[in-house]
This record gives C-alpha cells, sequence and structure tokens, in this order.
C-alpha cells in the first residue's frame, strides 16, 4: 500500500477538485474542433508538489518538443537544493498524450510514459548506475512507467496553469545492495501544480 506523505496531504482537496472536473468532461465525438475550440499547446512547464518517493517537496520541468510527447524531469534537487540522505527517486521519462478533452476547468489530457528512475539513498554522484550501487553503494538506477491526468487551464498570454496527477512503478534490480536496501519494485503516486507556456 501506498503510504501519502506529510508534503502530499495538502495536495489531496485539489486532487479531488480535477478529478471533479474529470466527470463533468463533455463527450466531444462527432463535434468539429473549430466548434469545442483546440486546446493550448503546451511547450514547457515547471512545477511544484508532492511525490510517495520521497519526504520533500519535489520538482518537475517538462519540455515538449512535439505536441504529443514531452520529456520530464522530477526530483527533490538533492545535492544543490539540499543534501538530505533519505531515500529518494528521481524520475526521467518521456509523456505520450493520448486525447484531450475539455472540461469545465481545462483541458484534461490522459497520457501515458516511459524512462528511466534513480535510486539514492545518500549523496548523489555522477551518472547513472544500471549495474551496481555505485562506488559508494548509495544509488541505483533502473527502468520506469507510468501515466498520469494532465489539467491544462489557459490563462493569459498563451501561458497555463498546470497540474498533474500520476502514478509510475520503477525496476531496481540492485536496490537490496545499497547501503540502505530497499525493495527492488517501488510504486509511486504524485501530485504536482505549476505554470507554463
Amino acid at each position: 500500500m501506498i503510504a501519502i506523505s506529510r508534503y502530499m496531504r495538502p495536495a489531496v482537496p485539489a486532487l479531488l477538485v480535477l478529478m471533479g472536473g474529470m466527470a463533468r468532461a463533455e463527450d466531444t465525438l462527432g463535434v468539429d474542433a473549430t466548434v469545442r475550440g483546440a486546446p493550448p499547446r503546451n511547450y514547457g512547464n515547471l512545477r511544484i508538489g508532492a511525490s510517495t518517493s520521497s519526504q520533500r517537496p519535489s520538482l518537475c520541468l517538462e519540455l515538449s518538443p512535439l505536441e504529443m510527447l514531452s520529456i520530464e524531469g522530477c526530483g527533490t534537487g538533492s545535492g544543490f537544493l539540499h543534501h538530505d540522505p533519505e531515500p529518494e527517486i528521481a524520475h526521467f521519462r518521456s509523456w505520450l498524450k493520448l486525447t484531450s478533452w475539455k472540461t469545465e476547468l481545462g483541458w484534461l489530457q490522459p497520457r501515458i510514459g516511459a524512462g528511466i528512475a534513480e535510486l539514492q539513498v545518500g549523496q548523489d554522484g555522477a551518472g547513472f548506475s544500471f549495474s551496481g550501487v555505485g562506488p559508494t553503494g548509495v544509488e541505483t538506477a533502473g527502468p520506469e512507467v507510468g501515466a498520469s491526468l494532465r489539467l491544462l487551464v489557459p490563462l493569459v498570454g498563451g501561458t497555463e496553469l498546470v497540474g498533474e496527477v500520476g502514478m509510475s512503478a520503477a525496476w531496481f534490480r540492485h536496490a537490496p545492495q545499497l547501503v540502505k536496501p530497499q525493495s527492488s519494485f517501488q510504486p509511486s503516486a504524485s501530485f504536482s501544480l505549476g505554470v507554463g507556456f
């Protein structure tokens, strides 16, 4: 069972509002795009939020070179924002947007993703260690898959409010060999909110 961290608890009401908007999503089958409007084109966004994969708030930077495809990095900033040795996972993945639904709140976009994740239990070193736990035994990396639901709310001047809820699962083959042994299978849930353009 996934525990909700103390950083994630304040995000629960916002999550409920987001899900409420999903229930009011209009049926867009057979409706011309010019009638219903087109979703905003999000080229990039910066979000802050919470994840069950860490006790600290997470930061996410997402860039979208193609309308349907984006790349994203999420983590707590270990090594430059803090030096906390608590276990945490950084995520580096690409997202594929499946569709867009117009709602009263904005545009809902379900997405699927894949990439790599890095589990660390101490000072992060350079690079990724897929075949072990690094020279100091505090980090290892592995594949990750996930799904998310993103909400885009158009603001002014081509900017958007961006909210996202997501779930992911990573596999770290060497996690039991870390100096603080961890489970190889690491599921996580997250919520983030920010601004994009």
